[in-house]
């Protein structure tokens, strides 16, 4: 975006309209917002770590996947277009728009494709959030059976690795899966 540190102008506002759920209100109150928390116009790592820890996720690995899906030119900052893109998503994106954003984060090495590995880390550290899973039966999975559980769904192939095309048909064919699977509501 051009004029990091001045204001928005107005094709800046228009594009972000058209690839946000924000109002070019919002928008302007967001740039603000950012502009007083990162005067350089970019979020470094420690900084979007404060930012999401004041948002209540305090998880490290979950900033660090988090840092990954909105530094979407892996430059290792966060421009304003990144933020606001990312923000969007979370909060007001559409189904669509929020299942590749989860894929986006399951998918840590950032390939195409979720491996049984990354389920591994993914689970490790939302069971140090929330604990061990129980489903509405009462019954505990224990990570392995619940990964086991997702690739026998999702991985139509059977290559051990889910795309983001497996990943959408799978969310839509199994959605309690995935809503066990929520890092981000």
């Amino acid at each position: 975006m051009g004029n990091q540190l001045g204001s928005l102008k107005k094709e800046e506002v228009d594009a972000l309209q058209s690839s946000t759920h924000f109002d070019s209100k919002e928008l302007k109150t967001l740039y603000k917002q950012f502009k007083k928390d990162s005067p350089s116009g970019n979020i470094d790592k420690i900084e979007f770590k404060e930012i999401m820890t004041q948002m209540g996720i305090a998880d490290q690995f979950i900033q660090n996947l988090l840092f990954g899906v909105f530094d979407k030119n892996k430059d290792g900052t966060i421009n304003f277009q990144e933020f606001v893109c990312g923000l969007s998503a979370i909060t007001r994106g559409t189904p669509e728009e929020k299942i590749e954003f989860a894929f986006s984060l399951y998918d840590i090495d950032g390939n195409g494709y979720i491996s049984k590995l990354e389920m591994e880390s993914i689970l490790e550290s939302m069971y140090r959030i929330v604990g061990t899973l129980v489903t509405c039966s009462g019954k505990r999975f224990d990570p392995q059976e619940l990964i086991d559980e997702f690739f026998d769904k999702m991985d139509e192939n059977g290559d051990g690795l889910i795309s983001l095309e497996e990943y959408k048909r799978g969310t839509l064919k199994n959605p309690d899966i995935i809503q066990g699977l929520k890092i981000i509501n």
